[in-house]
């Protein structure tokens, strides 16, 4: 079936009821957002789903794929064991994006042993915490890691990517994890920057108007300043799409604790004409 959409989602721990409580509802928009997510997943009933982590284990000069038997983890370190994981990997899928790769002249490696088991980190476990509880049958995962590697190479590893999943049978998502700047507000955990403002701005825009090229104009030295951690992500999903015909929404962006969060979909046509958004 190949890819049936995209979401963006960030990541932070304490929007999850299980961890937040009552300190989540500061993030009110999030939490709807987030939860938008899962009844959009609930209706594309995904096979597999492909998570890109900023919190993956990186290695600067390569991309990584994950081709874990297993992939399993808990929001034990914020106080909430009973959100816990344990899903299959999806090695032939894993395999071929490691493939298309190759074929472009991306580095690309396996980020663990195959047929082991990779544990979770937060940037998979906050989205999935969302997308996969109401889900009829649990699915695969893929996890992938960004590199220290150029804007333009990320855009590549996106199409290799696309490619990959539109050879698969399976029906797949794929979920973009990032937080934008982390220096919003004077007590941010990276510190102030009068400037991330603007960087998160530009982000949202480009989103909206599902402009790739436009996110791809955002200023090196405002993508440093705004201390972000979620720009490749976004940057290789709009790779992924480059070229399909699909459009963008934003479900909602706040920065309540000084790090902002962007939760959105991709909805993707079945039809491969290219005609909406940064592919036509």
């Amino acid at each position: 079936m190949g890819l049936m959409g995209c979401f963006v989602s960030p990541h932070p721990p304490i929007v999850v009821p299980e961890v937040g409580g009552s300190r989540a509802a500061q993030a009110a928009a999030t939490v709807a957002g987030m939860r938008r997510l899962g009844d959009e997943a609930r209706e594309l009933a995904p096979d597999v789903i492909v998570i890109m982590s900023p919190h993956a284990p990186i290695d600067a000069s390569s991309m990584g794929v994950s081709v874990a038997a297993t992939h399993e983890g808990s929001l034990a370190q914020f106080g909430a064991p009973q959100v816990r994981f344990s899903l299959s990997g999806h090695a032939a899928l894993a395999e071929s994006i490691l493939e298309q790769a190759r074929i472009r002249g991306i580095p690309a490696s396996p980020m663990n042993g195959r047929g082991g088991i990779l544990e979770l980190d937060h940037g998979c476990l906050v989205p999935l915490a969302f997308i996969v509880p109401d889900l009829v049958a649990a699915p695969a995962l893929v996890v992938l890691s960004f590199s220290f590697l150029g804007i333009e190479q990320h855009m590549a590893f996106g199409e290799a990517i696309g490619a990959a999943i539109d050879a698969s049978a399976a029906r797949v998502l794929y979920v973009a994890s990032g937080d934008l700047s982390h220096r919003l507000i004077p007590d941010a955990p990276a510190g102030y920057s009068p400037r991330a403002a603007d960087f998160d701005r530009g982000v949202v825009e480009a989103f909206a108007a599902a402009d790739g090229p436009g996110l791809l104009e955002i200023p090196a030295g405002l993508q440093r300043e705004a201390g972000e951690c979620g720009y490749r992500s976004l940057v290789t999903l709009f790779g992924l799409i480059r070229g399909r015909s699909y459009d963008t929404e934003v479900f909602s962006y706040e920065g309540p604790w000084g790090v902002g969060y962007l939760v959105g979909s991709v909805h993707v046509s079945t039809e491969d004409v290219g005609t909406v958004g940064e592919g036509a």
